[in-house]
């Protein structure tokens, strides 16, 4: 397959991250590239380091727009690319040589193409995330699938799998309120077992900062809920979008709090959470996927319930 493939890459203070970067991308073992970088109002010189590259690569267009954050970047990019497949990357990461050529070679009569993804930390260890276990198939078939990874970057799209669904401004989350619909309106999806994606786990992260804006993790699940309703109302495919709420809302949102530099906030902010959970996911105790869960996790859930947060940060602060 000799198609044009478009990588979209936002930029934004990434002056020690954007050369791997762009190296990894331009050095793809397959060469029909359009590389759109995206200075999304950047403050250091990662603007001259792009600009750079262009001028040895013409595969490269480097444009300008006022900051807007991720979400804003990665639309613009979209209504400039040309190609027929779209890849995401984020700037401070970087990318196997052979994953546009992988993926590419997987994605013939297929809208989706996802690989696996390897975590670097800064003392060069590596973790590995899976992109989901499975071979091929479509939401329809297999609920499940719309709760996979839900990455934007460790995945190949159809560039017209976008005209209806861009990426939400000003939000946190915003992989998670957009992969999913992708993944519903895919015909099929197919699944590459290789680590091309490497998400380099930067320190000083905001992971550990509190921030209200965490919460728009139920706002980005109702969205995609609100989407399946508008489009299909596929039982089964909004159970597995509600599940999502025990997923990210309950488990790995109380897993952040409980990480909070500021250890002051922690029962303001696992009580707001549990009230939003709640709100959005009443009968979210009758949820089929909290039977996966250790005992552990169950205890802590059920603690987080009965509002005995300082019983929960004492058992992680064992």
């Amino acid at each position: 397959m000799d198609a044009l493939v478009s990588v979209i890459v936002p930029i934004y203070n990434v002056e020690l991250y954007l050369a791997r970067c762009i190296e990894s991308i331009i050095n793809q073992t397959y060469k029909n590239l359009e590389i759109i970088l995206v200075n999304d109002g950047t403050k250091d010189s990662s603007l001259d380091i792009a600009l750079d590259y262009s001028k040895k690569d013409e595969r490269i267009k480097v444009y300008s727009k006022e900051n807007g954050g991720l979400s804003d970047a990665r639309n613009y990019g979209l209504d400039k690319v040309t190609g027929k497949y779209v890849i995401f990357i984020d700037s401070d990461d970087f990318v196997d040589e052979s994953m546009v050529e992988g993926l590419l070679n997987a994605i013939e009569n297929s809208e989706v193409a996802v690989c696996d993804m390897k975590y670097l930390y800064d003392d060069n260890t590596e973790t590995f995330a899976s992109g989901g276990k499975f071979v091929s198939g479509n939401v329809l078939d297999k609920p499940r699938l719309i709760a996979i990874n839900n990455s934007a970057c460790n995945k190949m799209y159809l560039k017209t799998m976008f005209d209806d669904v861009k990426f939400p401004v000003g939000k946190y989350y915003e992989d998670l309120a957009v992969i999913p619909k992708i993944l519903y309106k895919a015909k099929n999806i197919v699944k590459v077992d290789k680590p091309y994606y490497i998400y380099y786990q930067r320190s000083g992260s905001i992971a550990h900062s509190a921030n209200k804006k965490m919460f728009d993790i139920y706002d980005a699940i109702k969205d995609c809920i609100d989407y399946v309703k508008s489009h299909g109302n596929e039982k089964e495919i909004i159970d597995e979008l509600y599940s999502l709420y025990i997923v990210h809302g309950l488990d790995l949102t109380t897993l952040r709090i409980k990480d909070f530099d500021d250890k002051s906030i922690r029962k303001e902010y696992l009580r707001e959470n549990m009230e939003l959970l709640n709100k959005y996911y009443p009968n979210w105790k009758k949820d089929c996927i909290l039977k996966d869960y250790d005992f552990k996790k169950k205890i802590i859930f059920r603690l987080l319930d009965y509002k005995l947060e300082d019983l929960v940060l004492k058992i992680y602060d064992k």
